[in-house]
């Protein structure tokens, strides 16, 4: 047996919806208690706090160094395979691309802070001093990797001064509207 035909009738109209549904307003399940609308998004991260940013820093350091040093190790142990020159030139090609995005990032968010600026801050709600470091990173992270795969220390050993001086351009402190006791 087919369900009801559900058409437009004056009843509708009388309890002023356009819809043919029943009213199911009655139906819908209620809010469980803490999965209502929270600020949960707004303090995502007031975990860190200066102290831990500091913290992190040194993490963030330690990695980076701790893979370049497995990098050498590896070549070390052996030759590495000799890539062709056009694998080369298109890395050196990406390279470029990521310092150039890195560093007018960097440059955007310590001194002119742009609109775009600070529509990423928005976007990321994370402390500007980490964004900042974590631009530096890409940049020394890249260079592990071209040092990985063609044993030029160069690009690593320049990335690790970008990630240096972006500790020094972002320095740990206290974010606008932290909620931290002081």
């Amino acid at each position: 047996m087919p369900g009801p035909i559900l058409r437009w009738s004056p009843e509708c109209k009388a309890l002023g919806t356009t819809s043919p549904l029943p009213n199911i307003r009655g139906f819908i399940v209620p809010p469980i208690a803490g999965l209502g609308p929270s600020d949960e998004v707004s303090n995502r991260y007031d975990w860190l706090t200066p102290e831990r940013l500091a913290h992190l820093r040194g993490v963030l350091l330690g990695l980076t160094l701790f893979f370049g040093l497995i990098v050498w190790v590896f070549h070390t142990l052996g030759p590495a395979t000799v890539r062709a020159p056009n694998f080369i030139f298109k890395l050196r090609g990406v390279g470029v691309l990521t310092w150039l995005y890195a560093l007018v990032q960097m440059v955007d968010m310590r001194f002119y802070n742009s609109r775009f600026a600070k529509r990423r801050r928005a976007q990321l709600r994370i402390p500007e001093s980490l964004n900042g470091w974590l631009l530096g990173q890409m940049v020394a992270w890249f260079g592990i990797v071209y040092y990985g795969l063609t044993e030029d220390l160069r690009w690593y050993v320049a990335g690790l001064v970008i990630f240096g001086l972006s500790f020094w351009a972002f320095p740990v402190r206290e974010e606008k509207g932290s909620n931290s006791p002081s």
